[in-house]
C-alpha cells in the first residue's frame, strides 16, 4: 500500500500557524476568564465598601475623606498612581 505523500511546506506552515492560533486562543480565554472573575471580586468590594461608608456618622466620613486625601497624596509621591 502506498502512503500519502507528505505534506508541502506551505501546508505544513499553515497547520503550525492554525495550532499556534489556537493555542493562543486557549490562553486568552484563560486569561479572560481569571479577568471576568477578579472584576467580579472587585466590584463585590467597592459594594461592600460602599455599603460601610453609607453607615458612617459624619466624624467617621469626615475622617475618611481626610484619609483617602492622605493617601491619594503618598502613593502620587512614591512614583505610583496617583
Amino acid at each position: 500500500m502506498a502512503s500519502a505523500p507528505a505534506p508541502s511546506r506551505k501546508v505544513r506552515t499553515i497547520l503550525r500557524l492554525e495550532a499556534r492560533a489556537r493555542r493562543l486562543l486557549a490562553r486568552y480565554e484563560r486569561a479572560l476568564a481569571a479577568a471576568t472573575r477578579a472584576k467580579g471580586q472587585a466590584h463585590v468590594l467597592l459594594d461592600e465598601a460602599d455599603t460601610l461608608e453609607r453607615a458612617l456618622t459624619g466624624d467617621q466620613l469626615r475622617d475618611l475623606h481626610h484619609a483617602r486625601a492622605h493617601a491619594g497624596t503618598s502613593i502620587a509621591t512614591d512614583g505610583g498612581p496617583a
